[in-house]
C-alpha cells in the first residue's frame, strides 16, 4: 500500500515539540500533540532516541505485545520523505524539514565538483574516494541542530547528542545507555537525543525478518527497559527514522535504451527514490520508457509534481533542494528496488519508497518516577 508522508505528524513533529518545550520559537512546523501532552509534566530530562530502521512493523515482528516497547507504544507516526536515514534522521536532529535543510538523501549530486556525493562520509559515489579536500555537504548545506538552537535559548549544557558521530565515544547501546544514564544526572533541567544505527544495518545485510534483526531488537529492547528502570524524573521517547521492506532487485545495467538517456547516474537514494538527470530533448522518451519498463513499481514525479505535492515536506525551501531533484524522481512503491548496477553485496532489506512498512514509525514513551525538588 502506498503511504505519502504527513508532516502534520511525523518523526519532524517530534522536533517540534522539543523546540517548543524548551522556548525555540522560531519552529515552523506542527507539533506531536500525544508528546506535547506528556511535556506538561515538565521532567528534568527529555530523551529522545531513536534506532535506525526500527518502523512499526517491524516492532511488531520482532516483539510481543508486552515486551518493553510494545507495552509503552502510544501511536504511529510518519517518517518524512525519501525515507531514509540521511533525509530522516537530519530532520529530527535539526527540526527541519528535507525541503528547507536540502538533505535529501544518501547520494547528492553537487555541480560544483561534477560529481554524486555521499553527504554522510564525503565521498565519491562511484569510487568511494574522499569527494574533496572540505566537507562537500557541509561547505554546500549546513544545517543548525536541535541542541545548538536550544542552548542558543537556555544556555550551554542544556542539550546533548550521544551517538558514534558525537563527542561521546559510543560503540554499542550499552554505551549509549551509559552516556545517557550519566547526563541525566546532571542538574540543569536538558534534552537528551540518543542516536543507533541498528537494527538498520542488520536488515540491509540479512533481511527484515532474520535472526540477526531479531537479535538486534531483542537487545535493544532489553538494555532501553534497563535504563528506563535506573532513571528518574525523565520523560523518553523511543522512535525510528523509517521503516524496511525486504527488496526485489532490478538493475538499469539490464535497460540500456533507458539507462545510456541519462546525463548521470541517479543520484538521492539510487534503488528506491531516484533522482534522474535526462539528456536534454529526451525526457518525453524517457518518461514513455520508464513507465512501461517499471510503472507497476515505481512512481515518476516530474520536478514539477516533487514540490506542487510538498513531498518533501514545507517550509522556506533550501536553494540547493531545487538542484538536488532531476528531470524525474523514481519512487518505489512497491518491493521492487531498482539499482545502477549489480553488486557484490546486493542489499536485502531497504527503506526511501513509499510503502506502508517504510514511511510508518512507532512513536513509544516511558516516563519515570519524579524526584522531588528542592
Amino acid at each position: 500500500m502506498i503511504k505519502y508522508p504527513n508532516y502534520d505528524r511525523s518523526i519532524l513533529s517530534i522536533a517540534s515539540s522539543v523546540l517548543n518545550h524548551f522556548g525555540v520559537n522560531d519552529c515552523q512546523h506542527k507539533t506531536l500533540p500525544e508528546f506535547d501532552k506528556l511535556l506538561e509534566n515538565d521532567y528534568k530530562n527529555i530523551i529522545v532516541m531513536l534506532f535506525d530502521g526500527l518502523g512499526t512493523s517491524t516492532l511488531n515482528y520482532h516483539l510481543k505485545e508486552n515486551d518493553f516497547l510494545r507495552n509503552h507504544y502510544v501511536t504511529d507516526i510518519s517518517s518524512v520523505f525519501p525515507s531514509t536515514t540521511v533525509a530522516a534522521t537530519t530532520s529530527i536532529l535539526s527540526g527541519y524539514s528535507p525541503l528547507e535543510c536540502g538533505w535529501l538523501g544518501w547520494d547528492l549530486y553537487f555541480e560544483e565538483i561534477g560529481e554524486n556525493v555521499a553527504v554522510f562520509r564525503n565521498t565519491l559515489q562511484k569510487n568511494g574516494e574522499p569527494a574533496a579536500d572540505y566537507n562537500v555537504a557541509g561547505k554546500y548545506i549546513p544545517v543548525k541542530n536541535v541542541m545548538q538552537r536550544i542552548e542558543e535559548v537556555k544556555g550551554r549544557k542544556t542539550a546533548y547528542c550521544v551517538a558514534f558521530f558525537s563527542k561521546f565515544r559510543i560503540r554499542s547501546v550499552e554505551d549509549i545507555c551509559k552516556t545517557v544514564y550519566k547526563l541525566s544526572k546532571k542538574r540543569k533541567k536538558k534534552y537528551i537525543y540518543a542516536y543507533w544505527n541498528q537494527p538498520d544495518s542488520a536488515m540491509h545485510g540479512h533481511g527484515v525478518t532474520s535472526s540477526e534483526a531479531h537479535k538486534e531488537i531483542l537487545h535493544i529492547n532489553s538494555e532501553v527497559e534497563k535504563l528506563c528502570d535506573k532513571l528518574k524524573d525523565s520523560l523518553i521517547i523511543i522512535t525510528a527514522d523509517h521503516g524496511l521492506c525486504d527488496s526485489v532487485s532490478l538493475f538499469l545495467e539490464d535497460y540500456p535504451q533507458l539507462y545510456d538517456m541519462l546525463k548521470i547516474p541517479p543520484s538521492i537514494e539510487p534503488g528506491r527514490a531516484m533522482s534522474l538527470f535526462v539528456k536534454d530533448g529526451l525526457q518525453e522518451e524517457f518518461k514513455k520508457e520508464f513507465n512501461k519498463l517499471f510503472g507497476d513499481s515505481f512512481r515518476l514525479m516530474t520536478k514539477e509534481d516533487v514540490f506542487s505535492e510538498n513531498i518533501l515536506g514545507y517550509g522556506k525551501p533550501h536553494p540547493r533542494t531545487y538542484d538536488f531533484v532531476g528531470d524525474f524522481l523514481a519512487v518505489a512503491t512497491t518491493e521492487k528496488s531498482l539499482f545502477t548496477a549489480k553488486a557484490k553485496h546486493e542489499p536485502i532489506g531497504v527503506h526511501a519508497g513509499l510503502t506502508e512498512e517504510e514511511m510508518t514509525v512507532p512513536f513509544i514513551a516511558i516516563e519515570t518516577e519524579k524526584r522531588k525538588r528542592r
